[in-house]
């Protein structure tokens, strides 16, 4: 609902289905070959539908397995065990009538995430980290009296798996600098991400003004690069992290370990640097291409679209009866000849 009220594009729907029984609902999926965990928890999966029966939770251990759940066909009630008020309306698909008990559609038109219930929140501490990847995708403020109650939230017991689905998509989010906030405001930034001495982890301890300048530097860079692994590229080449060590430690998936063989400046690269990057790829590809400068000065020496490709005779290369790492040595000076050359030739140009 929430993502209609917004003009969103809809790609799976959570149905909830009321008004008959529990035996009967589990025998209806089973004949239209919806696949789910039946009668502990009333939820099937069905092509792009999430259908299950109207339920309460109650947290009976540490394990995000440790709840209970009833069977409740009460819309109000059941809409207590969603996390943000946007997230707990309802439309029927009958009569169209919108179910807005806890004021989401207020909250949606304020850009605000908050919580429904205090107890029912605190039930889940994943929901910090939802928080936090809501508020980035959503470009939303949460509430003050929520973040209060985040802050109180310990993520110790949150497995790696329902750790790591959050972040991934705080990292695909556009709105990153409002997300990466609150990580900081939540004491998570340092909780995640770090530094390892003599092989031990130790979190990252930053000022408010050295996040500042970082996150002002985030913000910028997401209105040119939307890649997933811009804010770990960012944030460890910014704070000298390890990037593979951080990633082993998170076990993010693979797809974002290529990002520790992206050049990083925190300086501006000199022409040669981005020449030097050019030999592999355009530098529209590279996540440091992240401000208008730095595409202007690309297009300018005609690598923003395309790679730089000297004229490199591998065969008179063989002739000079070199051997392993000479061979690379010696690709690599001509390169770099090759690089000075058309600079020389731009200027004059």
């Amino acid at each position: 609902m929430r993502d209609t009220l917004l003009g969103r594009e809809i790609y799976d729907y959570d149905i909830e289905i009321y008004d008959i029984y529990p035996h009967k609902f589990d025998a209806l999926m089973q004949s239209i070959g919806a696949s789910g965990v039946g009668k502990s928890y009333f939820i099937y999966k069905f092509k792009n539908f999430d259908l299950g029966l109207p339920r309460s939770e109650s947290k009976t251990g540490e394990r995000h397995k440790d709840f209970a759940v009833s069977y409740i066909n009460d819309p109000r009630t059941a809409c207590l065990r969603r996390d943000f008020t946007i997230n707990a309306m309802m439309i029927n698909i009958f009569d169209g009538e919108l179910l807005d008990f806890y004021g989401g559609r207020d909250d949606l038109r304020g850009q605000i995430l908050r919580h429904i219930d205090e107890a029912k929140f605190c039930e889940d501490a994943l929901r910090v980290l939802r928080g936090v990847q809501f508020s980035a995708r959503l470009g939303f403020t949460i509430a003050p009296e929520t973040l209060n109650l985040m802050k109180k939230l310990p993520l110790e017991n949150l497995s790696r798996e329902r750790i790591n689905a959050e972040l991934v998509k705080f990292f695909k989010a556009p709105n990153l600098h409002i997300g990466a906030r609150y990580l900081f405001e939540l004491n998570l930034l340092g909780w995640l991400f770090g530094k390892f001495v003599g092989g031990e982890f130790k979190g990252l301890c930053i000022s408010r003004q050295e996040f500042d300048k970082f996150n002002a530097l985030l913000k910028n860079a997401r209105k040119f690069v939307s890649d997933e692994r811009l804010f770990i590229y960012l944030l460890c080449g910014y704070f000298g992290l390890d990037a593979r060590a951080n990633l082993e430690r998170l076990k993010l998936p693979k797809s974002f370990f290529s990002v520790e063989k992206e050049p990083f400046f925190k300086d501006e690269p000199s022409d040669f640097e981005l020449m030097k990057i050019a030999l592999k790829k355009p530098l529209k590809f590279w996540l440091g291409c992240y401000d208008e400068s730095r595409i202007n000065r690309a297009k300018e020496l005609k690598i923003y679209d395309e790679r730089f490709s000297p004229d490199i005779k591998m065969n008179k290369i063989l002739t000079l009866g070199l051997k392993g790492e000479q061979i690379g040595a010696e690709i690599k000076r001509r390169q770099e000849a090759a690089i000075r050359e058309y600079l020389t030739k731009t200027d004059r140009d």
